[in-house]
């Protein structure tokens, strides 16, 4: 069952092929020409090597046992490859989106000559930066030509451990994967909780619906790749610092909170990556000095940051953000490698950009403080809080060639992913909250009513139309703006008029024009088409919520998930109590036994982790299925959209066929529990129609 829902996976893709790089092209949605060339850094995609390129090979140190190479343009992120001259051992810095992706720079590396073949490669160590799919969805396609299996997922009571971690002493045969200590519950996040909204979401925000010739770029990187999406547990995680011997080299990995809570960056010291140092791990001076650093997205990539994204997150603190690049301005570091960008090199470049970016992030959060705490709202803080120029210009001399030929400097504080109007907005709400002081916000009227009450005393639907479009026809972005506010409050009065539909999707083909940001300019003409009808109707099936992400992550997360599917109105109406056991036989890789509970109570359904209680098990329960470990992963693939009975059916199955034994009744009564939570959705969400 899971084989033939992976082969789904990969015919039914998330995203289509790469943009038309070709901004001229007739038809093409309106794009702005810095948008256009900002395209220069990744296409097309490839290979940064810091040993043969004469831009960066200058910076690179004489003597060290290591090569670096950085590919960029094949996928929105980049993998850093870090490879031992002597043993031609390997180490990875995150594994790019998608399986498919993986495979093609392991080709392209072993085309190089870089690895000696494109399987059977002997990776040591594979890092993720973080827990975000362009970061960690390839890793199948890495571990797929490893020569060895991954390791075992870590314990998880000894997890988060900080010290030292010698990989190549501990040497069994494994690959290590390796991230900070709060990684599985980010991807739990994304995986089992909110995944499918922010699925949806993100296809407006990376235009997922406009290839092949409606994208431009994505920003950061070329755009999200159409391949599967994979995870691998960790087996080995650190919270404040890990020292890691991978190999030959030794990384210092340190915890950086920014974009993410599980960021980390990586640095090689020279005086310990030497072919001949003398240096020793256990002096502290080995660690300071020269060296490589990885930069992860501490540092986003060549755009001012997204200190919120449009595709919905959680609070990304900038006050945290900013001190975590102080953090990398104490690294002396002649070469930065980024997850997302190409390679800056020099160590008074990397300061600069260092220092600018930092600031920038700095003004935008204590502007913010400043303007809230003067009672300014967060309809107001945008207009007043805005990008001081010289931050930009100050980074037009830092260069590792002249552009294009390498990421203009400027672009690390353009808004080409993030923008300080959507940031201020997240800051007032990670401070304070939703409510902006008025109680008139507290019980407002339904959207609908509200509409339908102002359109009738602003005199109509037809009136209100009418000053519509002659807004929009005024051609500027104010009046194109006031257009679109018209529209939306006819459409939520009437979702059916048609004129205030076209009224709105111009509005949005005019604002995308302008945009720089690519996430903007997307998602004004995705919406622009679903106003045109013009939108697919099944929901995304893949993506964060990929089953081959929810197999891999532990199984408790996924038996939580259905606590918030609960059809609660109809559970209270009908004073629903039921209690369903799960247990799951065997080892655990190696941890034992599994048994949940799953206690519905009319209006909650209580998730309980018994540790591998049995008793408890049993004792809690009305039904308990027990099964192997292959069968829960058959079940939990079966759960997935764009086939609403799949599941039902499989349990049944599975049921029938004894490899789930139920105690306390059969499979009507185990389908009865379960059609009290909501299936996963298989209908794609209008977000531009509400």
């Amino acid at each position: 069952m899971y084989r033939a829902l992976l082969a789904l996976a990969i015919a039914l893709p998330l995203f289509a092929q790469s943009p038309d790089p070709d901004c001229s092209k007739p038809g093409r949605p309106p794009v702005n020409d810095r948008l256009c060339k900002h395209s220069n850094f990744f296409d097309p995609a490839q290979i940064w090597d810091l040993q043969t390129d004469a831009r960066l090979a200058k910076y690179k140190p004489a003597g060290l046992k290591y090569d670096a190479y950085l590919p960029v343009g094949y996928d929105l992120a980049n993998s850093i490859v870090l490879v031992n001259r002597a043993t031609k051992e390997v180490v990875i810095a995150d594994t790019l989106g998608d399986y498919e992706s993986a495979q093609d720079v392991i080709g392209k590396l072993a085309a190089k000559g870089v690895f000696a073949s494109a399987s059977d490669v002997p990776f040591r160590a594979l890092i993720y930066t973080h827990n975000h799919i362009d970061h960690t969805g390839g890793v199948q396609g890495y571990l797929h030509a490893a020569k060895g299996k991954p390791c075992r997922p870590e314990n998880p009571d000894k997890a988060g451990r900080d010290g030292v971690y010698d990989a190549d002493a501990e040497d069994s045969g494994c690959v290590p994967v390796i991230g900070q200590a709060q990684i599985v519950d980010s991807v739990i996040n994304t995986g089992t909780v909110v995944g499918t909204i922010i699925n949806q979401r993100s296809a407006y925000m990376y235009g997922s619906y406009l290839f092949p010739d409606g994208v431009i770029n994505d920003g950061i990187g070329p755009q999200v790749n159409k391949g599967h999406a994979g995870f691998c547990m960790p087996s080995r995680t650190f919270t404040n610092e890990l020292h890691v011997h991978a190999a030959g080299l030794w990384m210092e990995l340190v915890y950086v909170p920014s974009e993410t809570n599980d960021e980390l960056a990586v640095f090689l010291p020279d005086k310990l990556n030497r072919i001949d140092g003398p240096a020793s791990p256990s002096d502290p001076e080995s660690w300071k000095g020269p060296g490589l650093l990885l930069s992860a997205e501490v540092i986003q990539g060549p755009s001012f940051p997204n200190l919120y994204s449009l595709r919905g997150t959680s609070y990304r603190n900038p006050a945290t953000w900013f001190r975590s690049v102080d953090k990398l301005r104490t690294y002396e570091s002649w070469c930065m490698l980024p997850s997302h960008g190409t390679p800056l090199c020099g160590a008074d470049n990397i300061q600069t950009v260092l220092r600018n970016f930092r600031d920038a992030v700095q003004y935008t959060h204590d502007q913010t403080v400043r303007n809230l705490n003067k009672g300014k709202t967060i309809e107001e803080l945008p207009q007043i809080i805005h990008m001081p120029q010289y931050l930009i210009d100050d980074l037009a001399p830092v260069q590792t060639a002249k552009p294009p030929e390498i990421t203009d400097p400027r672009d690390y504080l353009t808004f080409f992913y993030g923008s300080v109007p959507q940031a201020v907005r997240e800051v007032y709400f990670g401070y304070l909250g939703w409510f902006e002081g008025d109680p008139v916000a507290l019980d407002p009227l339904p959207p609908v009513e509200n509409a339908k009450r102002t359109v009738a005393l602003m005199g109509g639907a037809a009136k209100v139309v009418a000053e519509a479009d002659a807004a929009l026809k005024k051609g500027t972005m104010k009046e194109e703006q006031w257009a679109a506010q018209l529209a939306t409050l006819v459409l939520r009065a009437d979702a059916a008029n048609t004129d205030a539909k076209r009224i709105k999707a111009a509005s949005y083909r005019k604002l995308a024009s302008p945009q720089t940001n690519p996430n903007w300019r997307n998602w004004y003409i995705t919406s622009e088409r679903e106003l045109h009808g013009l939108m697919p109707h099944a929901a995304i099936n893949g993506g964060l919520t990929s089953t081959d992400i929810v197999i891999n992550l532990p199984y408790y997360a996924w038996v939580n998930e259905w606590t918030m599917r609960l059809k609660a109105d109809d559970t209270i109406a009908k004073n629903t109590h039921s209690n369903l056991g799960i247990w799951i036989e065997g080892t655990n890789d190696g941890f034992g036994p599994e048994g949940y509970l799953l206690r519905l109570r009319r209006a909650v359904c209580e998730f309980i982790d018994t540790k591998a209680d049995r008793k408890a098990v049993d004792a809690g329960s009305d039904l308990t299925l027990s099964m192997d470990r292959d069968t829960m992963r058959d079940l939990i693939a079966a759960d997935h959209p764009n086939a609403p009975d799949a599941f039902m059916e499989e349990l049944t199955k599975l049921i029938d066929e004894k490899r789930i034994r139920v105690r306390g009744g059969g499979a009507p009564e185990a389908r009865a529990f379960f059609d009290n939570f909501d299936r996963a959705p298989d209908k794609a969400i209008p977000l531009s129609l509400r």
